[in-house]
């Protein structure tokens, strides 16, 4: 070979080295050295949608009407009355619901029928619809029981607070008890359960009670439930035993009057 034939080749590999070393798939491994990021930009990749605060939701077996209010923060009744339900509040799966509030004000008044007098206590309609996979009628009646006038309320569990309400939290919309596994859970006043299952992410084996004036309270993470929907219940009475909330046991505990979350701290005794 010839020497310039010898010298082109020469300056073929150093060409060649050069751009090998500047290559960004090509690293040095001297210590220190720095890694060359790609120069091409990489896939942007969406961000996933958010669920939050859908417009709509599709109704899934187990649901009912109260359940889903819940889960969004809504009032059962001007949900219903934006969806065109009636009182009997029936819902069935795949059925679109527009996740918002109508102010039921005197549409909702002139809707409710005029009562005679009676000597029995008053019958409504059991607004709880529990989803099976077809339409299903809930005309089943119960009694609610009025509270005392003095609302009187009592604590779910005695366990230490360890979470407490903070109404600028979207995940303190409640508060923490401690307690053991098996512990009783406590109605914390006179109502009607409305909810009993654990189809609501992030909340466990579920129990929603309605109580006058437009107030639910909720308790979750049970271990095991011991009532069931359309069940009244007393003040003290035990509904189920505790859970585990993580890997710790404990209670949560919320409160919500027209459907909006308020601090339990408000309405139960002193300690």
């Amino acid at each position: 070979m010839s020497s310039a034939s010898k010298f082109s080749l020469l300056i073929l590999a150093v060409v060649f080295l050069n751009g090998c070393l500047n290559n960004a798939r090509f690293t040095s491994l001297e210590p220190g050295s720095v890694i060359t990021q790609p120069t091409t930009a990489p896939t942007k990749q969406l961000a996933p949608t958010s669920v939050a605060n859908p417009e709509f939701y599709l109704v899934k077996p187990g649901d009912t009407l109260y359940s889903i209010a819940f889960r969004f923060g809504l009032d059962y009744r001007k949900l219903a009355e934006a969806n065109a339900i009636n009182q009997s509040y029936r819902i069935y799966e795949g059925q679109s619901l527009a996740l918002k509030e109508v102010d039921l004000g005197t549409t909702q008044a002139s809707k409710t029928p005029v009562r005679g007098p009676e000597t029995t206590s008053p019958k409504v309609n059991a607004p709880v619809t529990k989803v099976n996979g077809q339409k299903v009628d809930a005309q089943a009646t119960v009694s609610r029981p009025a509270e005392s006038p003095n609302n009187s309320w009592k604590w779910p569990h005695n366990g230490k607070i360890v979470r407490t309400y903070s109404s600028s939290s979207s995940d303190r919309k409640g508060i923490d008890l401690s307690g053991r596994i098996g512990d009783s859970v406590l109605a914390a006043t006179n109502g009607v359960v409305v909810y009993a299952g654990n189809g609501l992410p992030g909340y466990g084996n579920l129990i929603i009670i309605e109580h006058a004036n437009s107030l639910l309270s909720a308790y979750a993470f049970n271990e095991k439930m011991l009532v069931k929907e359309k069940d009244q219940v007393q003040a003290g009475q035990r509904i189920a035993t505790m859970g585990k909330q993580g890997d710790q046991p404990g209670l949560h505990f919320e409160i919500r009057h027209n459907g909006k979350p308020v601090d339990p701290l408000g309405y139960l005794p002193k300690r």
